[in-house]
């Protein structure tokens, strides 16, 4: 019995210790996901009164938020990526440099935005094997403020708008 219970302690001794070199690894990975996400300044800049409401399921998580600033446009993504977890964390990084890569290449309206968000995606998990890149990506609602012409436009992916305005809860509906 006594040979039985230190194979025992010494097992649950390498389980716990690869326990804690998981939770290393995940937290880790939360702090990166973590200075992705944060736009406090961006956020800042562009409004005075705000607030984020961001509660993952996870440690890291495939939802995300996102905003971005170009000259006189103020971009802002509510997200969730494919994936929970550490794989939907990855999918939200890659999502968030694909979103960025279709603005750098001068794109300011939110499907067009979208459109080559999507075509990039592809592209990218496409090296799997599959012709059309798995179905891995988002559901995503992307709003484009332009502050000079003082105009709000959007594009929804399989998650709605909520706007209130005057005291009135207004959909914006998505589509695929």
């Amino acid at each position: 019995i006594k040979s039985q219970k230190k194979i025992i302690e010494e097992q649950k001794n390498k389980v716990d210790e690869k326990q804690k070199e998981i939770l290393d690894s995940i937290n880790y990975a939360k702090r990166i996901q973590s200075t992705i996400l944060n736009n406090q300044v961006v956020m800042k800049d562009a409004f005075s009164d705000y607030f984020i409401l961001f509660k993952p399921k996870d440690i890291v998580s495939g939802d995300f938020y996102w905003a971005h600033r170009k000259a006189n446009y103020f971009y802002l993504a509510v997200c969730d990526s494919t994936g929970h977890g550490v794989p939907g964390a990855i999918m939200s990084i890659l999502n968030i440099s694909s979103i960025e890569k279709a603005i750098e290449q001068g794109l300011n309206e939110p499907s067009e935005i979208l459109n080559l968000t999507r075509k990039i995606i592809i592209e990218r998990l496409k090296k799997d094997g599959s012709p059309e890149g798995g179905k891995d990506g988002m559901d995503v609602s992307l709003i484009c403020f332009d502050f000079v012409n003082n105009k709000f436009s959007y594009s929804a992916a399989n998650n709605p708008i909520w706007v209130i305005r005057q005291n009135l809860l207004i959909e914006l509906k998505p589509d695929k």
